[in-house]
């Protein structure tokens, strides 16, 4: 887009003059000398190669250009005005679209239940919702807020993290699979039995990485029949009977209550996930996002435990 060759300022000069009929009444209007306006109207009629103004002694008229001009002038002002107004609405009330990116897992289980209460509740608010476990760029990819499970602090300082809450891990396994292996008492056993593992496929050597009762941490090496990073994936494979699974407790609600799924050794966990929210900045958050993230601070956490 080639940028203007005139100063939009003027162009206002130019509409009040017009309007207080004359370049005094314009000054005292805006609090500018009246010297000021005047150069800045012959700039602009240097500029367009026109005369705008017919001055006398005694009176201020357009001429047909200046009168053409005039009306666009009015214009461009209601049309800022506007604007102008539009934005102050936007910032007193939740409204307008906010782009979030969350995790396949918690967009299929947990928020399929909380986002329509949230659009009811904010019917001015356009919710954008990506449904991805990949890394995203929150600024290139223009996203307002990012939910992610993480275990460390963020690699990016310019992001602002705040905890939602965290998401309770448990090892599952479908009754199946346990009236085939038989009863699991001590992770000693779990060596000789087929995991499945929620971990990064290129993690080369597979550790479940078990909490035990009294907060100590420890990696098993264990043979993963299957490792993904995606919950769904492992949650049908257990359901299926293919062996235990390290998944968040958020995600087997239903099958613990039917019975489609049991949790194996309770008292030792595979993790404590910290569900957090990502985003830009906390100067400028439009009454949109904070919303949507005050909501999710306080709906979040009796979904995911």
């Amino acid at each position: 887009m080639n940028p203007l060759s005139l100063d939009l300022n003027d162009l206002y000069l130019f509409a009040q003059v017009v309007e207080c009929h004359g370049f005094t009444a314009a000054g005292d209007l805006l609090g500018i000398p009246k010297s000021r306006i005047s150069r800045r109207i012959s700039q602009l009629e240097a500029s367009l190669g026109v005369r705008l103004l017919q001055r006398t002694s005694r009176r201020l008229s357009l001429t047909d250009a200046g009168q053409e001009l005039y009306l666009h002038c009015r214009a461009m002002v209601a049309e800022a005005q506007a604007g102008a107004e539009a934005v102050r609405k936007r910032l007193s009330e939740p409204s307008g679209q906010v782009r979030v990116s969350l995790p396949i897992a918690i967009t299929d289980i947990v928020l399929a239940d909380l986002l329509p209460r949230f659009m009811l509740q904010y019917p001015k608010v356009q919710l954008r919702i990506q449904a991805t476990n990949r890394q995203v760029d929150l600024i290139e990819e223009n996203f307002d807020i990012v939910v992610r499970g993480v275990t460390g602090s963020l690699e990016s300082s310019s992001l602002v993290q705040v905890k939602l809450c965290t998401a309770t891990w448990c090892l599952f396994a479908s009754p199946a699979y346990l009236a085939q292996i038989g009863l699991v008492e001590s992770i000693d056993r779990l060596p000789e039995l087929d995991l499945l593992l929620y971990a990064s496929i290129n993690e080369a050597t597979p550790l479940l990485r078990l909490i035990g009762p009294d907060g100590e941490a420890i990696g098993i090496p264990v043979r993963a029949r299957l490792q993904s990073d995606n919950t769904l994936v492992l949650k049908q494979a257990v359901l299926a009977g293919t062996g235990i699974a390290s998944l968040p407790l958020y995600a087997c609600a239903n099958e613990l209550k039917s019975g489609t799924l049991r949790v194996v050794l309770p008292e030792w966990r595979p993790k404590e996930g910290q569900l957090t929210v990502l985003f830009p900045t906390r100067r400028g958050l439009i009454p949109a996002v904070r919303a949507l993230v005050d909501f999710l601070k306080v709906e979040l956490p009796a979904l995911v435990n």
